[in-house]
């Protein structure tokens, strides 16, 4: 897999749990986990924090492909120059 591919699979998990964390807040389903009852300002926290990391991922995947195209136009430049 690549770093590309793992970048876009991570972004689009991570919204997934931000979607699910805005759709909590929204609804103000409840959460237990070992009998106690989180508040929903938890999931507006958690809301913030999984969009700015499937921001993340998204922004590093579109990284990963201006790097390649610059390694494959390094490779063309340096077949070229074993050319001549």
């Amino acid at each position: 897999m690549s770093q590309k591919t793992f970048n876009y699979i991570v972004g689009i998990i991570f919204i997934i749990i931000s979607a699910l964390h805005l759709i909590r807040s929204i609804l103000g389903w409840s959460a237990n986990i070992g009998g106690v009852e989180i508040p929903v300002g938890v999931s507006v926290v958690a809301f913030i924090i999984a969009g700015f990391l499937a921001y993340s991922g998204f922004k590093l995947g579109m990284k990963d492909i201006t790097k390649e195209e610059v390694a494959e136009e390094d490779d063309m430049l340096s077949d070229t120059e074993k050319i001549d």
